[in-house]
């Protein structure tokens, strides 16, 4: 292989899809928070999954598996998207650390208060999705409204689960 084939740094691709280019931008800025809210919570429903004790161990260690599981393939699902619409995808702590208003928390916690903080930063997520989805409607991207309903939708199914768990 040749050395020039390792230099592309941004192949143009010919894109004529029915969105403008200046919105295929703004569709990726807002597809990069809503990664960057998915990779915050991936790696703080980890934590939970590998951290969490008391009666419920089991219960708790098994739905978080399932629900980072999910999230590390719709991470690579929402980069993959914004490489479809032409930009670079955001890939590195600091960058997600800006991008989303998920905090960074890693300190003991009860069960409850796991959960309780997963369940505020899925509607974190949820919320910004919402926002894009009406953004992205308004540019005739079908596509990514779409991956984002459906992520919506189990995201909304993620914090059913978890206040499950948490009522008395």
């Amino acid at each position: 292989m040749s050395v020039e084939a390792l230099n592309v740094s941004h192949p143009e691709f010919g894109r004529k899809t029915g969105i403008k280019p200046e919105d295929r931008t703004e569709l990726a800025k807002a597809l990069g928070v809503v990664l960057a809210d998915t990779y915050m919570l991936f790696i703080k429903t980890q934590g939970v999954h590998w951290n969490v004790t008391g009666p419920a161990f089991v219960s708790i260690h098994e739905l978080t598996e399932k629900h980072y599981t999910n999230m590390y393939e719709a991470i690579d699902e929402i980069a993959e998207r914004i490489r479809a619409l032409g930009e670079k995808a955001p890939a590195s702590y600091t960058k997600y650390g800006e991008l989303s208003e998920i905090e960074d928390k890693d300190e003991p916690q009860t069960a409850h208060d796991m959960l309780t903080m997963l369940i505020a930063d899925h509607e974190t997520a949820i919320a910004h999705m919402r926002s894009a989805v009406e953004w992205c409607e308004g540019k005739n991207d079908y596509v990514t409204a779409d991956m984002l309903i459906a992520r919506m939708a189990w995201h909304e199914e993620a914090v059913w689960m978890l206040k499950a768990l948490t009522t008395d």
